[in-house]
């Protein structure tokens, strides 16, 4: 005799077959619907005609998404100081699309041409930590005090690239500002992460000693690389 479980699952397996053959016989109607329609106008007008969809208002738009349960822990556990909770609430709008490296307000919403040029093409250039000061609107030493402070935190991280460049009167090396993207991630995210293969190597180990404010170590919920 069957279980009531099993029972339940085989209804809810043939529920689910019949709500997809219905939907591909939707699809099917609406396909053929389509090209006879295309087919008349092509008689009636002698011209090829194409079928299109409403743009939807978000495509290409830049957004950000959030690990919840992460920076649900975090908060928890009181682990970010209010001034570090602003700053990375302001820096969220400068994310470079997967590679999480803070970008100038410039380049980031800098229009693209619509046939780029591989000899024509530009590297966004990375924030520094005086770019980032007018960014989040605080004087540079507060801004400085405070990505040193995410960093030890192992929130950001501030790798040293390769060359020299000139920066506030000093020849220095070049640094990108990184936001772990175990607390927020600018990428796409259907079915797998499609985030440059640097930045998980970066990250990969971080944020694996967590203690809470008794001193107790806790995991951090959500790991996806």
């Amino acid at each position: 005799m069957k279980s009531v479980r099993t029972a339940l699952n085989e209804a809810e397996k043939k529920a689910r077959l019949k709500d997809f053959e219905k939907d591909l016989t939707v699809r099917t109607e609406a396909e053929e619907i389509k090209k006879s329609l295309l087919n008349k106008l092509t008689e009636l007008t002698g011209e090829k005609h194409y079928i299109g969809k409403e743009k939807d208002p978000f495509a290409g738009e830049p957004f950000n998404q959030v690990m919840h349960r992460n920076l649900d822990l975090l908060i928890r556990i009181n682990y970010l100081t209010q001034a570090e909770e602003s700053t990375l609430f302001r820096l969220q709008a400068y994310l470079e699309f997967k590679s999480n490296i803070i970008i100038c307000r410039e380049d980031k919403f800098k229009k693209k041409k619509k046939y780029d040029d591989e000899d024509d093409f530009e590297l966004p250039r990375a924030a520094t930590v005086s770019d980032i000061a007018e960014m989040i609107g605080k004087s540079r030493t507060q801004t400085s005090l405070i990505l040193n402070s995410l960093k030890e935190k192992e929130i950001l991280l501030n790798p040293e690239g390769a060359g020299q460049i000139e920066e506030n009167g000093r020849t220095v090396s070049p640094r990108v500002w990184i936001v772990n993207p175990y607390i927020m991630i600018c990428a796409p995210r259907k079915n797998e992460v499609k985030l440059d293969k640097l930045t998980m190597r970066l990250f990969k180990h971080s944020l694996k000693n967590l203690k809470d404010q008794d001193g107790k170590k806790v995991k951090l919920p959500v790991r996806f690389f």
